[in-house]
């Protein structure tokens, strides 16, 4: 969005002499930056188009999300003064695949286009496009393969800027944990094999050890082990062509053991069936994995009881003169739900009505979801096979179950739909 503002000039077309510019309203961007975006210098001859040109540049740059400018003119010296409102923030720019430089080289590509980068840029606009060019260009220059397409990415809870090369094939050859003792090195190489049978991805490396590799520490009770920052080494031998080796370092901490639970918010649940829900027990070792399976339980117990949507938070605290650690649980129970209709699909009537009679949940009564699970394992395989003899040419029958919660009324129906 641009307006504009000439108050004190008689004719849109009055040469000046540019004297002074001015932004309001900029929040993360500096002046010096702005007047760099807008290529206007003081002391330049200026007319309505040349500052029409400028903030053009400055709104195709895809900074700003709204631009106002006005002029003010004495004795044939002009100030500009833009009012502009900035685009949401910027996204943290993530290199992908750029095995071949390193992080100082392609900033100092970007910055011979883009002089204000710092690490962070917009999803659209001018100043992406001119990202993608230089990042381009420094390929092209090194012989390298390939073309680089920038994509915004949701990676844990943050989005950020993705570059990466299309079109060029980046292998990771090896891949070393130094520190790896309680886990050996070999156990961590062969739970990574997934890494090893893909092409690099910088995005892919960095989330692979907290999901794939931490449950190995979590279950011999070593919860605060952490990988550090892997480091990427690009090569180019008879045993690596043109890929990568790379080295994530391993701090594996102490092993702990259980102390002592806490529980807030349960209402429904007491103490003691919430603890023997969880399973665990003084003195034990604190088994992550087992903890994990522990909290199902506890929302089975809370599904049960037609509490669907209850939620388990967990932090835990190391007692400072011991190994042992202790775990408090934050509960929100959510509402209880009641049974709605059972809705049965693709087989006759007659059947669908026998089906129903053997489901045992009536309308209204509190919705156990476990219940589902059980009806699929008990009741599903002889009516199945009953349904395949009275249609031989029916040789196959799939049954699918869904769910349908209501947060209005607090029911929940059920669907099972036959294929």
């Amino acid at each position: 969005m641009l307006s504009i503002l000439w108050p004190t000039l008689a004719t849109g077309q009055e040469r000046l002499t540019l004297d002074r510019i001015e932004f309001v309203g900029q929040k993360r961007l500096s002046v010096s930056q702005l007047t760099s975006l807008s290529e206007l210098k003081i002391g330049q001859v200026v007319d309505t188009n040349i500052f029409d040109a400028a903030a053009g540049k400055l709104l195709q740059s895809g900074l700003l999300r709204k631009l106002s400018y006005r002029v003010r003119s004495a004795k044939g010296r002009a100030t500009i003064t833009f009012t502009l409102e900035e685009a949401a923030a910027n996204l943290p720019v993530v290199f992908e695949n750029f095995v071949w430089f390193t992080e100082e080289e392609l900033a100092s590509a970007i910055r011979a286009d883009v002089p204000f980068y710092n690490g962070t840029a917009p999803a659209t606009g001018e100043t992406l496009d001119k990202i993608t060019a230089a990042l381009q260009r420094l390929l092209d220059q090194r012989k390298i393969t390939g073309r680089v397409e920038a994509v915004p990415n949701l990676t844990g809870e943050k989005f950020q800027l993705i570059f990466t090369v299309r079109g060029s094939k980046v292998p990771v050859c090896s891949i070393h944990f130094p520190g790896g003792k309680v886990v050996s090195e070999a156990e961590l190489v062969k739970a990574s094999q997934p890494i090893l049978k893909a092409e690099y991805s910088q995005k892919d490396i960095a989330a692979f050890p907290q999901t794939s590799l931490m449950p190995l520490y979590r279950h011999l009770g070593h919860l605060r082990a952490q990988f550090q920052t892997p480091a990427v080494v690009f090569e180019n031998s008879t045993q690596c062509p043109s890929g990568v080796v790379v080295t994530i370092p391993v701090e594996e901490g102490a092993a702990f053991t259980w102390g002592r639970s806490e529980w807030n918010g349960n209402e429904k649940l007491t103490v003691d069936e919430l603890a023997a829900a969880l399973g665990m027990n003084p003195g034990e070792l604190a088994d992550g994995t087992k903890i994990e399976n522990g909290l199902k339980q506890v929302r089975l117990a809370y599904a049960r009881r037609g509490h669907i949507t209850a939620q388990v938070k967990e932090t835990f605290e190391v007692e400072p003169t011991s190994s042992q650690v202790n775990y408090k649980f934050l509960i929100n129970e959510g509402p209880r739900y009641f049974m709605g209709e059972l809705i049965i699909s693709g087989i006759a009537q007659a059947d669908a009505d026998q089906l129903k009679a053997k489901w045992k949940l009536g309308s209204n009564t509190v919705f156990d979801e476990t219940y589902i699970e059980e009806f699929r394992q008990t009741v599903m395989p002889d009516f199945i096979r009953a349904l395949v003899q009275k249609s031989p040419t029916r040789a196959r029958v799939k049954a699918e179950f869904q769910t349908r919660p209501d947060a209005v009324r607090n029911t929940v129906d059920v669907l099972i739909t036959f294929k």
